[in-house]
């Protein structure tokens, strides 16, 4: 957000317990607000003018309607919706960072990776945006902050709904970044905010508007018949920039594939993508082999899998996709850049619903063995279209996930927050583990193959400091996904890959910032989770069975006839979860030293286990009727508690991390 300036006689000192500090900006529509809760949360409220006209206070409830269905790692999230007096406000997040706009005036021309990074970012967003319904109609670099989390678009006061009459209104937005449509007064559609964002991103490159500074008539004509040097751009970003600047919308191409084609990513042919394996890494999807509910799969959303990996104590991997939205085989890093502090602001303020909670709750204890409470308070999850039911006492919790938006080849990542039940977005897309002790983030590329420079770098983030720093492991063509962290947290397990074979594992000293690479040359490798003493690793192979090896890849013990789950070791380390051999789906639970087997139960109608809840009750994923559930089983295979609630559809995919 701008840097506030004081309040100006006759301001209101506060707005229905919104403590007014200062001013952010002021326009014809409103004035911006900054203000605090009574908890001390600095938010930004948006109030408009008293005495406006119909036309604008019409606008103002239309950002109103508009920005809730927007997603939250694209804007500010919208906190609350009122009226003081006869005056409606909008309360949102608190952005903390300057506007494109300021950022160009005060330190100049953005290139490089910078570039890059705003022109991804925002695109993102606009994709994200329209796939709400939602076209923005006046993007510009003063509706673009650059906060730590990276580009957020704001200002959706002449936002309107896709296919709506958005014809009649005049010219609305800012001239220098409109499209010709605009200034024809014809449709504007998504096309608009692609020329829009084409001229954001010359103004970035050069720090000129695109079409001139000059007279409001010459801008318009330069933007309806000539075209702007692209001169300050290069390579994939100048390509689509000048599709963007064309003069007919539909020469333009949409925000999605643009955003595929700056990361690199054609959209996948049907023949490229990912198969659904079945645990074992033969890809067959029988349904002993762990979690495919249909078997097969292709790239259309025939077939599905559900698979889980624990991550240390506690932990779980978890992924959920109809048919081969599930892209376990190529796990990616995350990092986290929020700076989230229990006690203090952080410039966001927590939902109501995760403030009022009893998930906070000091002193339930996590009830490591025995019956789990009997019922959980909902915890909505808007971005994972689920719920989760949640108890103080509950020993593992869900705290980071990767979710696919849509149709869109992008897999956002978000990371809950201490203390609560919000989730915050990252802006890069990786996938987040968050330490046993919750203090860091360890990160790897959710698709490394696909990033040029640092694809085999972990991330790792100081998530009271927002302080980070990166540990190379492997060089190309081998690839990591996977992190996980040692029960005891000095140390992240990641899995080594070549050409969707897995090869080895890395183990990173979190301490020492260094890495140690270790092959391994079983047929249809797992990934490689920690014991719990975190003293050896564990994988699966193939049909064969479990192994235990030492740090340097020494093998200790082997299972046969169990098929590997991800679900693992149980919290103590004492217990193994597999997949039992044969045709009939079900769950085996053996002794973790002996292989002796302690329980046995069925998996019937596509149920796939997931992780352990705590020493004697799993997680199992039950898709056989919508909502698609995840249940507390204990280890006759009865169902003790619903734990979550997931509204999902055959495109389905996400990638979630629980720990302690």
């Amino acid at each position: 957000m701008p840097v506030p300036s004081p309040p100006r006689p006759g301001d209101p000192a506060d707005i229905d317990g919104h403590r007014i500090l200062g001013r952010l900006g002021s326009g014809g529509q409103g004035v911006v607000y900054l203000a605090e809760t009574g908890t001390g949360d600095r938010v930004a409220v948006k109030v408009l003018h008293a005495a406006t006209d119909a036309e604008s206070r019409a606008r103002f409830h239309r950002e109103a309607e508009v920005l809730p269905h927007v997603a939250s790692f694209c804007t500010a999230q919208v906190l609350r919706v009122g009226v003081s007096g006869s005056v409606p406000y909008i309360v949102s997040e608190y952005v903390d960072g300057p506007t494109l706009q300021q950022a160009v005036l005060e330190r100049g021309p953005l290139g490089g990776r910078e570039l890059h990074r705003v022109a991804v970012g925002t695109v993102t967003a606009l994709a994200a945006i329209h796939r709400a319904g939602v076209v923005h109609r006046d993007f510009k670099p003063a509706n673009v902050l650059l906060s730590r989390d990276g580009p957020r678009v704001i200002d959706f006061g002449i936002a309107h709904a896709i296919g709506g009459d958005a014809t009649g209104e005049g010219v609305l937005g800012t001239p220098a970044f409109m499209a010709p449509e605009h200034l024809r007064d014809a449709p504007k559609g998504p096309a608009s905010d692609m020329f829009a964002w084409a001229s954001v991103m010359l103004y970035a490159a050069s720090g000129l508007p695109p079409f001139g500074a000059d007279t409001v008539p010459a801008i318009m004509r330069r933007i309806l018949t000539e075209d702007p040097d692209l001169g300050p751009l290069d390579g994939e970003l100048r390509a689509v920039v000048a599709e963007c600047l064309a003069k007919d919308p539909a020469d333009r191409p949409p925000a999605s594939q643009v955003l595929l084609r700056l990361l690199g990513r054609p959209r996948p042919r049907t023949e490229d993508a990912p198969v659904p394996t079945d645990g074992d890494g033969d890809g067959d999807g029988d349904a002993s082999g762990g979690g495919s509910a249909s078997g097969g799969g292709s790239a259309d959303g025939v077939g599905g899998a559900r698979r889980t990996r624990p991550r240390g104590r506690g932990w779980a991997r978890a992924a959920a996709a109809a048919g081969t939205a599930v892209v376990l085989t190529s796990a990616v890093t995350a990092y986290l850049m929020t700076r989230p502090e229990p006690d203090t602001a952080t410039g966001r303020t927590t939902s109501p619903s995760a403030s009022a909670s009893p998930l906070v709750s000091p002193s339930a204890s996590p009830r490591v063995s025995g019956p789990p409470a009997p019922a959980g308070v909902p915890v909505r999850v808007p971005e994972l279209a689920a719920t989760f039911h949640e108890d103080p006492s509950d020993p593992i919790r869900l705290t980071s996930f990767v979710v696919r938006r849509n149709d869109l080849e992008v897999y956002p990542a978000y990371v809950r927050l201490p203390g609560g039940a919000e989730f915050r977005s990252l802006t890069h897309y990786r996938d987040p583990v968050v330490s046993p002790d919750g203090r860091t983030v360890a990160a790897v590329y959710w698709q490394p193959k696909e990033v040029p420079d640092d694809a085999n770098t972990v991330w790792f983030t100081d998530r009271a400091t927002g302080g980070e720093f990166a540990v190379r492991t492997v060089d190309k063509p081998l690839l990591v996904k996977a992190s996980v962290w040692s029960p005891d947290g000095t140390r992240v397990l990641v899995t080594v890959h070549q050409d969707r074979r897995t090869v080895g594992f890395v183990i990173v000293n979190v301490a020492a910032r260094t890495s140690s690479y270790v092959p391994v040359d079983d047929p249809g490798l797992s990934d490689f989770l920690w014991s719990q003493d975190g003293a050896a690793v564990v994988h699966g192979f193939g049909s064969a069975g479990v192994r235990f090896r030492s740090v340097d890849g020494r093998v200790l013990r082997t299972f046969e006839d169990a098929r590997w789950s991800d679900a693992g070791l149980s919290p103590s380390g004492r217990l193994l979860a597999t997949l039992c051999p044969g045709k009939v789906a079900s769950a085996c639970v053996l002794d973790a030293v002996t292989g002796e087997r302690r329980a046995r139960f069925a998996l019937p109608g596509g149920r796939v286990l997931w992780s352990w809840f705590n020493e004697d009750h799993v997680l199992v994923f039950d898709r056989s009727a919508a909502p698609w559930k995840t249940w507390i089983v204990d280890l006759t295979g009865r169902p003790v508690r619903l734990y979550a609630e997931f509204a999902g559809s055959e495109d389905t995919y996400w990638l979630l991390h629980f720990s302690p």
